[in-house]
């Protein structure tokens, strides 16, 4: 009964459980360091007091379960936040390995699932910023890439000079898309060459996702 009151008190704790929810038990978890020649009050170690306690333990069990389900979820859709901004490819093994599932069937233990997102989590964070001068040109580079098919599209447009309304709006954007296309290979050649130099230092193929 002392463990198991003893278990209660830890989950109560980890649950921020209500004081409320708490005063229904506190005749036992006051004989919590109590030797059994010390505890007087009548069947306070009834087989009824030990199903008492067992029912609330389970509930406590059940719902840090149910918490901790909700924090893993809360930190995969976090870390994936993460590998999305980051445009890491997918990886098979970190969908299998976080699996929800096993949490619900009881085969991993949701606190050792969690420090294991945590770690992953720590891991992208540091593959990100690694490739952050590199995304940074990427997005440069298509950017450019954009205003260059926009430009061809409207090269081909005959009515490009009218004095219509807006006509010089878009001749101005013209103008500063050729500036930016005329840019597309240095930007190239710059990007090329961070990539094999990130390449060398991680001793890894640069992946893009995206």
């Amino acid at each position: 009964l002392q463990d198991l009151s003893s278990t209660m008190l830890e989950l109560w704790n980890l649950m921020d459980t209500p004081i409320e929810e708490q005063q229904s038990f506190q005749n036992i978890t006051c004989n919590i360091a109590a030797s059994e020649p010390e505890i007087t009050e009548a069947n306070a170690l009834s087989i009824d007091v030990m199903n008492f306690v067992e029912a609330e333990v389970l509930r406590l069990e059940q719902l840090k379960v149910s918490k901790m389900k909700d924090l893993v979820l809360k930190k995969q859709t976090e870390l994936e936040e993460h590998r999305r901004r980051a445009h890491l490819v997918g990886d098979e093994h970190y969908a299998t390995q976080f699996n929800i599932e096993a949490i619900e069937a009881g085969a991993i233990d949701p606190s050792l699932l969690l420090e294991q997102i945590e770690a992953y989590i720590a891991t992208v964070k540091e593959d990100a910023f690694s490739r952050k001068d590199i995304l940074e040109r990427v997005e440069r580079w298509l950017n450019a890439c954009e205003e260059e098919a926009w430009l061809e599209d409207y090269s081909k447009d005959d009515n490009r000079y009218n004095a219509g309304r807006g006509a010089h709006i878009m001749l101005k954007r013209a103008e500063k898309a050729r500036v930016l296309v005329n840019k597309i290979p240095g930007i190239v050649d710059v990007l090329t060459n961070k990539v094999i130099a990130w390449e060398k230092e991680r001793g890894t193929e640069f992946t893009y996702d995206g």
